[in-house]
């Protein structure tokens, strides 16, 4: 029996002033603006196609009512759905958590088996097998949501690691999803950010069981050597305090470990990749259904990856040129972020110290074998192959 429908005041809506929109864009910066808006709607409010999530806080569901017209999924002008959404903003909507569990007991009940998950580490091909399944025009797709890094950040931020154990997010995880793909008659692909979303492993597949996962991967040299080139050298030198401050408490104490000295930021990027690829393997350890899809096939064997991974999300073979078309292109070359720094003849290089000790790191910590100098992972379990 379906519960009735939170009152009006459970969700408050706020009207965007264009002169501070660009504040908007920083995640979860809504207290600095908050105090200038007034307004309430009912929470059936959500259900118009322009409001869609933006953002998600330890207690409360942030959404957006976008300009009429506007299809955040379009990814043709930008590719990463938070993008869009502002550029669009005209509205803020602000729900608690329990709000937002009441409304979805008025909908029907769903297990995710119309979402397709692009697990990833960043830089390793994910962005562009995002921009391949948009182009067959059978899912929506979003590219980064926020709501799936505020979700993970949540998680990382706790003193001990989540696990298949720690039940109590379940709820707010399917609320995640169900309310960034709420149509139950189309198709969704979601490739979140990369690096920090690794605790979404054990419990992704116990929120919605319907959900189809998959591993985006790449040899560890190259993927360490697109992050030196696409961020600034100086950020590149300061960020690992911080970005490692992101990561789950395990990997957070492992790294203090290892770490020589201060932490070299090469071998930092190293231990994050390395990171996602133990975390999957560690959820894959009684589950053969999160198949692992590597640039390098992509690019050696473009038609048959192609196939394999339009059938692994459910997207009829008819589509495969057109996923296919989407080679042809840079996919993140209209992305503001990404056009102040293009990778492009940018040097960097990564020494055969630091791989030396990433092999080290890999076996014995994370019973991961790398091969070869470019670092490819030779035991990579379930990964797809032309075969």
């Amino acid at each position: 029996m379906a519960s009735n429908p939170p009152t009006s005041d459970s969700l408050q809506a706020f009207e965007i002033l264009k002169d501070i929109k660009p504040k908007f864009a920083m995640i979860n910066e809504k207290d600095f603006f908050e105090h200038k808006f007034t307004g309430l709607k009912d929470l059936p409010y959500l259900d118009r196609e322009d409001v869609t999530l933006y953002c998600l806080t330890e207690e409360e569901f942030i959404f957006v009512r976008t300009t009429p017209g506007v299809n955040i999924f379009d990814t043709e002008e930008y590719p990463f759905v938070y993008n869009i959404q502002h550029k669009s903003a005209e509205e803020m909507l602000i729900a608690s958590h329990e709000a937002v569990y009441q409304y979805l007991k008025t909908k029907p009940e769903r297990d995710g088996s119309n979402i397709a998950y692009l697990h990833n580490p960043g830089r390793c091909g994910s962005t562009l097998v995002a921009n391949m399944v948009s182009k067959t025009k059978q899912c929506e797709v979003q590219s980064e949501p926020t709501p799936v890094l505020n979700l993970s950040l949540i998680f990382n931020k706790k003193d001990q690691p989540v696990t298949r154990e720690s039940r109590e997010y379940l709820d707010l995880i399917k609320a995640t999803f169900l309310l960034l793909c709420p149509d139950v008659n189309k198709k969704y692909f979601i490739k979140p950010w990369g690096i920090e979303t690794m605790s979404l492993f054990p419990l992704l597949h116990q929120a919605l069981p319907g959900i189809k996962e998959m591993l985006m991967c790449r040899d560890v040299r190259p993927t360490v050597l697109s992050f030196k080139k696409l961020i600034p050298e100086q950020i590149y030198k300061s960020i690992i305090p911080m970005k490692m401050s992101l990561q789950p408490p395990n990997y957070r104490d492992l790294w203090e470990k290892v770490k020589r000295g201060e932490g070299d930021p090469d071998e930092a990027f190293c231990f994050f990749i390395l990171s996602t690829y133990h975390a999957y393997m560690e959820e894959t350890r009684d589950r053969d259904d999160i198949k692992s899809y590597s640039y390098e096939s992509l690019i050696e064997h473009k038609e048959l990856f192609t196939k394999s991974f339009l059938k692994e999300i459910g997207v009829e073979e008819e589509y495969v040129q057109a996923a296919m078309s989407a080679l042809e292109v840079d996919s993140q070359a209209k992305s503001s972020s990404h056009n102040q720094k293009r990778t492009a003849g940018v040097k960097a290089s990564v020494s055969d110290e630091t791989m030396e000790w990433a092999v080290k790191l890999a076996k014995e910590e994370f019973g991961i074998e790398l091969e070869g100098e470019k670092g490819r992972v030779h035991n990579m379990p379930h990964q797809w192959n032309k075969v």
